[in-house]
């Protein structure tokens, strides 16, 4: 009779009772919803503050430097960040971390060569991007980098990039109006 009542029911504590399980997983969808916003944040900022300081950098008087080599240092850091994450994660043992590669690039090779497709288009993207930044107002570039976005999500949205840009060259480029 006394293992009955032994199991974690809220029931046997009456009711109105809430057990452990309930409050750790309130708590980690409020801490995801907290992590999506700051994330969400984040990324927005991350995103205005990558087109103006690359547009800035851009039209200095001067001599420019190459966009190849700025995609390739970000891809080169991108890379690293990636490495030292996964390092973390194979709590610090490089044997594991090397196997773990040989068998995520060398072995399973048809993966990496269908990632490779994608990551040279991705590479040609932000070349062009640096082009377009150099040669359009900052927020002409904005617009139109995402009105890109809204042909991924949806072709209806297009219509409203496309409007966008209009207002934006009647406005035209030295405009200070807005």
């Amino acid at each position: 009779m006394a293992a009955v009542g032994a199991g974690s029911s809220t029931a046997a504590a009456g009711p109105g009772a809430v057990s452990a399980g309930t409050l750790e997983a309130g708590t980690a969808s409020a801490g995801h919803r907290r992590l999506k916003y700051i994330s969400l944040a984040v990324l927005v900022v991350q995103n205005a503050s990558l087109i103006l300081s690359i547009r800035y950098a851009r039209t200095l008087p001067g001599d420019r430097f190459f966009a190849t080599t700025a995609v390739v240092m970000a891809e080169v850091l991108k890379g690293l960040t990636c490495l030292l994450l996964l390092f973390a994660q194979k709590r610090g043992n490089v044997k594991h971390l090397v196997l773990f590669l040989h068998e995520a690039i060398l072995v399973q090779y048809v993966d990496t060569l269908k990632l490779a497709v994608p990551s040279l288009i991705y590479t040609l993207q932000n070349n062009l991007q640096y082009v377009a930044i150099s040669n359009l107002p900052a927020a002409t570039f904005q617009v139109a980098h995402q009105g890109e976005g809204f042909v991924a999500i949806r072709i209806e949205d297009v219509g409203l990039a496309s409007f966008s840009l209009l207002v934006l060259a009647q406005l035209g480029p030295n405009s200070d109006q807005y």
